[in-house]
């Protein structure tokens, strides 16, 4: 596999001061609770010892492995489709759209659009419905009946709103509740502003069959993911980092996603910043071999937006400790970081994620400036408000709320199989993907009650195969 090009370094929008590049020293002196620059090593290569070899690049899609469109023959089901979650006005995205399209052409398979806010069906375009024809799928979140919302209680704190208004985690469970009822093994997330990298290996509709081929080989994988490049994949922290000398890799994420389907899928927090990360934490948790649960395919390109909004800085700072913290313990113990959750960790976290912040802010070159959020900006440099910002957002956490949130996550995980096994019972019924519009739009049975036990350290079993204060951001 060729090597991946390191991180590009975002602009700032600001000054050409941003071109020169400090040497900054971090303080390590708690590697269990500091921010680690990378966590490449859960990932393997879809590529390395032991997988399948690729064919000629000129042979026929099928030799490369099946397509998400095939029919299984025992079954009759699809092996998968594709979801894209939409929030943005569709005539922004629709380079990202026909990227997706030309995927589900090629395998044959549904494009399935969860669309909401600025992304309206009137404005999609017209040249990717003629594309896809029936093989288009577009969801109005409005529309579907709330009755179909599992009641997370995770999506019910404070940490899922702080600053926050986001509903990308529901789309996505939204989409991996409708791979189960239809029984699909495989659903492929893609974001709308995603397109191939310049060079391969990255996502096209051949490098997606050898996933599925690999996958099939593979029981222990449970994942397969796309780094996104280009103007990388990053908070606006992860971003900041390379301005000051510190390093900065990528992970995957669900902008470009391929996950195995069954009855034990982990789900998508809903609100909370870095969703992704905590369904592969949970992957990783349920995996019968952590250490092979997840693969990197290589990289897809991604379209630069604005990397330092204030804003956004304040929205992602909550779910960046979660993550983080939980990606250092996964790391360290494995799947049994679960029963390393304290009080006394998450204050160490918390900790050592205020002095990154403030060496970022040293390393502009201004010295350490602060200043309170009603007070006037005390520095021009947007990096320099954002990590500002970000230390504001501490005012309202605590290893409390930190160790509170995880354990409705938990209690979450295991009500959310209860909801798969319903959908995957109901998956005999004889509808195709076309009628997802309707099937979704209709009232449904109840969900099962969710238990209200506390601190439940219990892990499900591996899938089977088959507001608040004044500034709230959309993202």
């Amino acid at each position: 596999m060729p090597s991946i090009p390191p991180a590009s370094v975002p602009r700032t929008h600001t000054e050409s001061r941003v071109l020169t590049v400090p040497t900054v020293t971090e303080p390590r002196p708690d590697s269990a609770a500091d921010y680690r620059a990378s966590h490449s090593g859960l990932l393997t290569s879809l590529y390395g010892p032991g997988r399948p070899v690729l064919p000629p690049p000129d042979s026929e899609l099928s030799a490369f492995g099946p397509l998400l469109g095939a029919h299984r023959p025992d079954t009759g089901r699809r092996v998968g489709g594709i979801v894209v979650p939409a929030g943005r006005d569709f005539r922004l995205t629709e380079e990202g759209l026909r990227f997706a399209a030309g995927i589900a052409l090629s395998h044959g398979c549904p494009l399935i659009v969860v669309h909401s806010r600025d992304a309206r069906p009137e404005d999609f375009p017209a040249a990717v419905r003629e594309l896809l024809g029936d093989a288009l799928v577009l969801v109005d979140l409005e529309q579907v009946h709330p009755s179909w919302m599992p009641g997370f209680a995770s999506a019910e704190d404070e940490l899922s709103s702080l600053h926050r208004s986001n509903d990308v985690g529901w789309k996505r469970n939204l989409g991996i509740m409708l791979a189960v009822r239809f029984g699909w093994e495989f659903v492929l997330f893609l974001d709308d502003d995603i397109s191939a990298a310049a060079e391969g290996p990255t996502l096209t509709p051949q490098y997606l069959a050898h996933a599925l081929r690999v996958l099939n080989e593979d029981p222990d994988l449970m994942i397969v993911g796309w780094t996104l490049r280009d103007f990388d994949d990053n908070s606006v922290v992860g971003h900041a980092r390379p301005l000051v000398g510190l390093p900065q890799d990528i992970f995957i994420s669900s902008g470009a996603l391929l996950l195995r389907v069954g009855e034990g899928t982990a789900f998508f927090p809903h609100g909370v910043y870095n969703e992704d990360w905590l369904l592969v934490l949970q992957t990783l948790a349920g995996a019968r071999d952590y250490q092979r649960a997840l693969a990197h395919a290589g990289p897809v390109h991604q379209k630069e937006y604005e990397a330092f909004c204030p804003v956004r800085a304040r929205s992602e700072e909550a779910g960046e400790i979660l993550a983080e913290g939980l990606m250092n313990r996964v790391e360290d113990h494995g799947p049994g970081f679960l029963s390393l959750l304290s009080g006394q960790y998450w204050k160490r976290v918390m900790g050592r994620r205020r002095t990154l912040l403030r060496t970022i802010i040293r390393g502009r070159g201004e010295g350490l400036v602060l200043w309170d959020e009603d007070q006037p900006a005390r520095s021009d440099d947007a990096v320099v408000v954002c990590m500002n910002a970000a230390l504001w957002t501490h005012r309202q956490l605590n290893h409390r709320k930190l160790l509170g949130y995880t354990a409705k996550w938990l209690r979450d995980w295991r009500y959310w199989r209860t909801v798969l096994v319903r959908l995957s019972q109901e998956a005999a019924g004889p509808e195709s993907e076309t009628e997802i519009p309707q099937l979704l739009a209709a009232a449904r049975q109840p969900w099962p009650q969710q238990a209200t036990e506390e601190g439940c350290q219990e892990r499900p079993g591996r899938p089977a195969s088959t507001t608040e204060r004044r500034k709230v951001v959309t993202v």
